[in-house]
C-alpha cells in the first residue's frame, strides 16, 4: 500500500483524553485519509496505512507512539503526542520526543520546543524506551514516563510540563533489576487510584521465553499519578495462547467501565520478541483480563508491518462507537515505520468473540528480508 503523506505528522502515542467524557477523534476531512474510507460494514473504516513523522534525525523512522487528546486546545494544540525515533534499529537515537496536532493526523513541533525532550544516556551501551505520556488534570500537567535502560535495571523516570514546551523531572516511580518494566502503561481515572501495568521480561529481555503481565496501584486515591506512591507489582490474568506478551497499552474506557489493552505479543517458541501481532484485551478491574486469540492486525498483512506489529496506542470515540488507532511496526526491509486506522468498535467485538479474522488475509504474505538482532526497543 503506498504511504500516506501526511504535513510534517508523527504519530500519537498513548492515548489519554483529558476527561471521563467523550471525545472527538481525528477528522478524515483531507482527501487522502477519506479515500481510505470505506462504509461497507468492514470492521476497519480506514485501513492500516503507513503515514510520514517527523523525527528530529530525519530519518522519519520511530516507534512508540501516545497520545493526549484535549476536549479544547490546551497551549494551543488538541493532541499531544510522544514517540520515539530508532532508526535502524539504533537506541541512541531511542529517546522521547513532543509533537502537536489539531486533528490529531497533521502533526507538527510545537513552537519553541528542540526534541527529544529526553537526551542519549551519557553511557553509549544505556538507551530510553517506551514513553507514555498522560495529563494530570489535578495538577494541570502534561507527565511524560520514560523507560530507562542499563545493563543492570529498568528506571522508570517521569517528567512534568505545565505548557508542554518546558520539562522538569519529578520523583522516580519505579526501579526493578533487570528487564522487569517493559513498556509500562499508567491508566488514570478520576477520584480513583491509577494503575499501572508493566511487562516483567526476567533478565533476558527481548529473549525472553516467556513473559508475564503485572499491576501497581497507585496510593493516591484522586487519581495523581505523579507525586504518588505505587503498590508493590502483582500477577494479572492475561494471557494469548501460543504468544509471549511485549508491549501492552491499556486506558480506562468509562463508558464501557471496562479498561482496554492492546497488546503487541510474539509467538512461543521462536526468535523472542522479533516477529509481533497485534492483540486486544478487555476487564472490568484491571487484573482479572479476557484476551482475544485473533489478532487485530497482523505483521504479514502488508510491507511496511512485514516483521513485527509494535507498541500502538488507541482512542475511543462513545459518540460513534469508533477506536482511532496509531500503530508502530518494522517492515520487511527492517526499517521502523508508524501507522493509522480507524475500526468499528462493535464489528470487531464480534468478529473477536466469534473467532473471526478481523480482516481478511490478502493474497500476498509478506514476510522479512532482513534479520535484526540485539534488544528491541
Amino acid at each position: 500500500m503506498a504511504p500516506l503523506v501526511l504535513a510534517l505528522i508523527a504519530v500519537p502515542l498513548l492515548l489519554s483524553s483529558c476527561s471521563e467524557r467523550s471525545v472527538t477523534g481525528p477528522s478524515t476531512a483531507n482527501a487522502a485519509t477519506a479515500s481510505r474510507t470505506t462504509d461497507d460494514g468492514a470492521v476497519f473504516s480506514v485501513e492500516p496505512t503507513m503515514i510520514d513523522i517527523p523525527t528530529y534525525d530525519g530519518t522519519g523512522q520511530a516507534v512508540h507512539p501516545d497520545v493526549v487528546l484535549f476536549d479544547n486546545a490546551w497551549h494551543g494544540s488538541k493532541y499531544w503526542l510522544t514517540m520515539t525515533p530508532y532508526a535502524a534499529s539504533n537506541q541512541a537515537v531511542e529517546n522521547p520526543s513532543i509533537l502537536t496536532s489539531n486533528d490529531g493526523v497533521h502533526v507538527s513541533i510545537p513552537t519553541g520546543l528542540t526534541n527529544p525532550v529526553i537526551p542519549a544516556p551519557r553511557n553509549a551501551k544505556d538507551y530510553n524506551s517506551d514513553p507514555e505520556l498522560l495529563y494530570e488534570p489535578q495538577t494541570r500537567r502534561l507527565v511524560l514516563f520514560d523507560r530507562f535502560v542499563d545493563k543492570r535495571k529498568n528506571t522508570l523516570y517521569v517528567l512534568t510540563s505545565r505548557d508542554g514546551i518546558t520539562w522538569a523531572r519529578a520523583r522516580t516511580s519505579v526501579a526493578v533489576r533487570g528487564h522487569r518494566a517493559v513498556s509500562p502503561t499508567i491508566a488514570p481515572r478520576l477520584d480513583a487510584p491509577a494503575k499501572m501495568w508493566t511487562v516483567d521480561a526476567g533478565k533476558a529481555g527481548c529473549g525472553a521465553k516467556t513473559t508475564r503481565v503485572e499491576v501497581r496501584t497507585a496510593s493516591d486515591q484522586q487519581g495523581r499519578f505523579v507525586e504518588t506512591s505505587w503498590s508493590k507489582p502483582e500477577p494479572v490474568e492475561l494471557s494469548i495462547p501460543g504468544y509471549s506478551i511485549w508491549h501492552i497499552k491499556a486506558r480506562w474506557v468509562p463508558e464501557k467501565s471496562e479498561y482496554w489493552m492492546l497488546i503487541s505479543a510474539f509467538p512461543n517458541g521462536g526468535d523472542g520478541c522479533k516477529t509481533d501481532d497485534l492483540f486486544f484485551a478487555r476487564s472490568s478491574d484491571g487484573t482479572h483480563w479476557t484476551a482475544y486469540e485473533t489478532p487485530i492486525v497482523r505483521h504479514q498483512d502488508r510491507e511496511w508491518t512485514a516483521a513485527a506489529v509494535y507498541r500502538s496506542t488507541f482512542l475511543y470515540d462513545a459518540a460513534n462507537d469508533r477506536l482511532d488507532l496509531w500503530l508502530s511496526a518494522r517492515g520487511s526491509e527492517g526499517a521502523w515505520r508508524m501507522g493509522y486506522a480507524r475500526a468499528r468498535y462493535a464489528s470487531l467485538l464480534t468478529a473477536l468473540e466469534n473467532k473471526r479474522e478481523v480482516a481478511p488475509t490478502p493474497s500476498t504474505i509478506f514476510t522479512t528480508k532482513v534479520r535484526i538482532t540485539g534488544e528491541e526497543p
